[in-house]
């Protein structure tokens, strides 16, 4: 647990640096009439959850393949034989291919679908393609990073850089640098092809991405498997990122509110994505540590990761949850009325989020174990479900839908992975130390969401958020709830 630790540690700080400077463009720039209109800042999100979503199908299953497959090239193979690398950028060029020759085909489909609430989107769907491409490029090489942790680097690009990057490009709109908004988002469009090319630069100097021509020992014997393996999470991956990502798409499309609602929704979900924090780094340090137990066939020790990161996870969301709560209203001041419906949608959506977090990685141990064929079905149901609740809900109460049709859908999904992670492996993530936490949480809040507003914007959420660490914190460390997190903070007294 200590080198996941550590690379979960230093990858944290890159990912919450990253969330301060996204915080400035999402809650201040983006926002800000002077810079944009609330409708282009929906769509610089919209392309986003856009590309996010077909850049998963251009890989066509290949970074799940590289997950669970690439400690076994690791074993049997010299680094310069390693053929997987080659194998997977010539099946996301292809799937990158096939993107450019389908969606052609569909596109008078979506823009009447979207013409109407979003006319802006349509004027800008052909970014869709360079956006796509480039998201899929970087999560392949993102793959690689995880694989051969290099979580660090790669969450330093993707969490932080790319955010400063963004920040960059929206002072030199200001500044008249960048001639207009159409120059501004093409540009915005192609910032993560740079960033996957640092990557790919930084492994082939480091030697550590050979580009071996010809089928290895190992492809040849596992290629059946792989190719299950990969068509079967194609499915599945396609199925979990539109799960992600149709509410914004949804909403675009059915809400009245058009792309206004789309900004309206994404402050509160990039609000609620600091809970991801530490759900990200672990994933990105643990994923190859799991794959390597089942590897092993050690499930004693996935036993003891699942439960330790169910409740350091949960310890981390109940906290930040906290903490956006009791300065919800705040927010809403600051933004304007505009904003009204965000401290509902923070609520409702981070009710969601907590659930997913206290269920620690039931979703890695099951996609790299040899049942993943119930992550696959899974996700399909959590996606239909999704689906169908946020769009009906989406029509019948607007931006509030998506939000009790989310909290809705992960209650059900992470139920039945609680029930499949039992049934076969006798796992679960919970303890006694689950329900202190939960209970601290709520004590810290309440006493903290009664003090009086002080008068002050900025002195009220100073005082509020100090408070509630404070209180919550020092509850959690005090009683030791968590020996990881009681070892964390001895060790970086240490340092100091």
């Amino acid at each position: 647990m200590s080198s996941i630790r550590k690379q979960s540690f230093y990858s944290s700080l890159f990912i919450y640096a990253g969330f301060i400077i996204g915080a400035v463009n999402i809650l201040w720039l983006f926002p800000n009439q002077r810079f944009f209109s609330t409708e282009e800042f929906g769509l610089s999100r919209l392309l986003l959850d856009v590309a996010i979503l077909l850049s998963t199908a251009c890989t066509l299953g290949s970074l799940n393949v590289t997950y669970k497959f690439f400690p076994f090239y690791q074993s049997y193979l010299p680094k310069d034989r390693n053929d997987l690398p080659l194998l997977t950028i010539i099946l996301t060029s292809v799937g990158c291919l096939l993107l450019v020759l389908i969606l052609p085909q569909m596109e008078r489909f979506l823009l009447r679908k979207f013409g109407g609430r979003s006319p802006l989107f349509v004027d800008y769907f052909y970014l869709v393609y360079p956006f796509t491409i480039s998201m899929a490029f970087f999560s392949l090489m993102e793959a690689y990073a995880w694989s051969l942790q290099r979580t660090i680097l790669s969450n330093f690009l993707k969490e932080f850089l790319s955010r400063l990057l963004t920040t960059g490009l929206i002072v030199l709109l200001f500044l008249g640098v960048i001639e207009s908004f159409r120059v501004f988002i093409h540009l915005y469009a192609i910032l993560f092809g740079l960033l996957a090319l640092i990557l790919f630069g930084f492994f082939r100097y480091k030697r550590e991405f050979p580009l071996h021509w010809g089928l290895s020992s190992v492809s040849y014997r596992l290629w059946p498997r792989m190719l299950t393996f990969g068509i079967a999470f194609f499915f599945s991956a396609m199925l979990n990122i539109l799960a992600r990502t149709n509410d914004t798409i949804i909403i675009a499309s059915q809400s009245k509110g058009g792309l206004v609602d789309t900004a309206v929704f994404v402050i509160s979900t990039y609000l609620v994505t600091l809970m991801d924090v530490p759900q990200r780094s672990l994933i990105s340090a643990a994923t190859a540590q799991i794959s390597i137990a089942w590897k092993e066939k050690d499930v004693e020790k996935l036993g003891r990761l699942y439960r330790k990161t169910a409740l350091n996870l949960l310890i981390a969301g109940v906290g930040i949850l906290g903490l956006l709560l009791i300065n919800a209203q705040n927010l809403v001041t600051f933004l304007g009325a505009t904003y009204q419906p965000v401290p509902m949608l923070l609520l409702v959506l981070g009710l969601a989020r907590m659930i997913d977090l206290g269920t620690g990685l039931n979703a890695q141990i099951l996609v790299l174990s040899k049942y993943w064929k119930i992550d696959l079905l899974t996700n399909i149901f959590f996606v239909i479900v999704s689906i169908l609740l946020n769009y009906f809900l989406t029509i019948r109460i607007g931006v509030m839908g998506p939000a009790w049709g989310g909290l809705t859908a992960v209650i059900l999904f992470n139920a039945l992975r609680f029930f499949f992670l039992w049934k076969l492996f006798r796992m679960q993530p919970f303890s006694l130390q689950n329900l202190k936490v939960l209970i601290y949480g709520m004590i810290a809040f309440f006493l903290i969401y009664n003090i009086p507003f002080m008068g002050n914007l900025y002195i009220d959420v100073a005082v509020r958020s100090i408070l509630f660490i404070a209180g919550y914190g020092s509850s959690i460390l005090y009683f030791r709830v968590s020996p990881d997190i009681n070892e964390a903070i001895t060790a970086i007294r240490r340092r100091l």
